[in-house]
């Protein structure tokens, strides 16, 4: 079992949707620390989802990455402004996607 997590935001219809998939959420530990922070499995897109900003998702993208040890990813090919610099307080861009 890998010990990845591969995460997407965007905001369908306005709202700031969360999405998390990979191997890491096989584990059952990290599968319940996503249900208590308030995830759901969406069939349809075939990953965890929640509501949240960036802040709140930001909390539990580093939780998952200092307490579960998970590599933290973001999807490959979101768009840059989407990406969250877990190791900035207020979970910002990157520095170098800053402009």
């Amino acid at each position: 079992m890998t010990n990845r997590i591969s995460y997407a935001r965007g905001f369908p219809y306005g709202a700031p949707l969360a999405m998390v998939r990979g191997g890491a959420t096989r584990n059952p530990d990290v599968k319940d620390a996503l249900k208590i922070a308030g995830f759901r499995w969406d069939y349809t897109r075939k990953a965890w989802t929640s509501y949240m900003d960036r802040q709140d998702f930001g909390s539990v993208l580093r939780a998952l990455r200092d307490i579960f040890g998970c590599e933290v990813v973001p999807k490959a090919g979101m768009d840059e402004n989407y990406i969250i610099d877990l190791d900035d307080p207020k979970f910002g861009r990157p520095e170098e996607m800053k402009s």
